[in-house]
């Protein structure tokens, strides 16, 4: 754990976090949509919808990972529950 003593540190941990929560959110239900999309309603979507879906839930679920990952970090660095 870093010395968050320093408030230019806490400020950027709380930074860290926000942008964490709302990439998170913004991420999961990209990768709902994407889902959907890809696989129970992909009669109703043509072929290169389907590869742009397929390309974006790569994209969404790799987002999904690096905010939680920023959270977490955030979180164990300025001494919060880690969840």
């Amino acid at each position: 754990m870093l010395n968050t003593e320093n408030p230019l540190l806490r400020e950027r941990f709380k930074l860290l976090l926000k942008a964490g929560n709302f990439t998170l959110l913004l991420s999961v239900p990209l990768l709902i949509l994407t889902i959907v999309i890809c696989y129970p309603l992909s009669h109703l979507f043509s072929i290169p919808a389907q590869v742009a879906g397929h390309i974006c839930m790569v994209i969404s679920a790799t987002f999904l990972k690096l905010g939680y990952i920023g959270r977490v970090v955030a979180q164990y660095n300025l001494d919060l529950e880690v969840r």
